[in-house]
């Protein structure tokens, strides 16, 4: 009896044990299979480096919060911008804030939902994306007495942002989104005459013609387009397989800054003339650096995560820099 258990024992490992090694067989004789490496991220370096088209390189915050969007008032004294607190939920995770160049402190403005801010010209008032409603809407604010004033009771398109002013026309340029579509817009500064331009996102007006630069994919990437408000013709000013976003005009109206993603999770500063010609990288190195914009003063401000401790997570620790270029034509 003893020797029956035995030998029904070893028949069932058998089976087993031939199931396995024709299972193997037949995986092996398969297709071959790829072997996927994970991409190993460079750790992020302590601050931006900069290349010799770049000089000056200072930070301007350094708190704990994501430091992004700075707006630089017209007379070149103080910098809006807008904060993201990842340990938030929802809306709470946006504010704005004001600074004083060359002065400690900063003094919180807006808060619960309010990001994205642009100078009016009189160095007081200021448009933003107001995010608290079911649909985004631009809103407008003042420095010195803060509150919420809407430019139009409600939202234009599906996610109204990205406002600022077209100064040629007096009206309020922004992104929206519509059927799913990225569309770019103007409205009246009463919340009127909403008038749908272009496809395309993130726009931002010349300072005194009737043009602006936006963003627009073509084929796989984000390229910096030009738009004639006159003529209704857009001209593309860059190309390539990288991604070009968060075009910014220079306040004489000559250069465009803007950001151009690079392989490993870096994201650099970049600068060219009006026409997409003289391309110069202002920053190197292992960080992401984003969302430029020039000031009255000669620098220009961008967001930075130098000093980020984890490269997987490269959205963090964004705080602000400024660097002064080298614009010889």
């Amino acid at each position: 009896m003893e020797i029956k258990k035995i030998t029904n024992s070893s028949k069932l490992l058998f089976t087993v044990l031939t199931f396995v090694v024709f299972a193997f067989m037949f995986w092996a004789s398969g297709p071959s299979r790829k072997t996927y490496t994970p991409i190993k991220y460079a750790a992020t370096d302590l601050q931006p480096a900069v290349t010799p088209d770049a000089r000056e390189l200072t930070r301007i915050t350094n708190d704990n919060l994501q430091e992004l969007g700075a707006s630089i008032s017209p007379d070149g004294k103080k910098i809006l911008y807008y904060t993201r607190n990842p340990m938030e939920i929802g809306n709470n995770q946006y504010h704005i804030n004001l600074k004083t160049l060359g002065e400690q402190g900063v003094s919180p403005l807006l808060t619960a939902g309010c990001l994205q801010p642009s100078w009016m010209a009189d160095n007081q008032g200021f448009y933003f994306k107001y995010s608290v409603a079911a649909k985004p809407v631009i809103s407008k604010s003042k420095v010195e007495n803060g509150g919420i004033s809407y430019v139009s009771p409600n939202n234009n398109g599906e996610d109204d942002n990205f406002p600022n002013i077209l100064r040629a026309t007096n009206k309020i340029l922004f992104g929206t989104a519509i059927g799913g579509s990225v569309q770019i817009a103007t409205v009246d500064q009463n919340g009127l005459n909403f008038t749908i331009l272009a496809e395309g996102r993130a726009p931002f007006a010349h300072p005194s013609e009737n043009s602006f630069v936006f963003e627009k994919i073509v084929g796989d990437y984000w390229h910096i387009f030009i738009y004639d408000n006159n003529t209704g013709q857009q001209t593309q000013l860059t190309s390539g397989n990288q991604h070009n976003s968060y075009a910014r005009i220079s306040p004489d109206g000559k250069w465009i800054v803007f950001k151009r993603d690079f392989p490993k999770n870096s994201a650099h500063i970049m600068l060219m003339n009006t026409s997409g010609g003289n391309v110069k990288q202002l920053t190197t190195g292992n960080t992401w650096n984003e969302r430029p914009e020039f000031g009255a003063d000669g620098y220009i401000y961008f967001s930075s995560n130098a000093g980020n401790t984890e490269p997987y997570r490269k959205y963090d620790n964004f705080d602000i820099w400024r660097v002064k270029p080298n614009l010889q034509q």
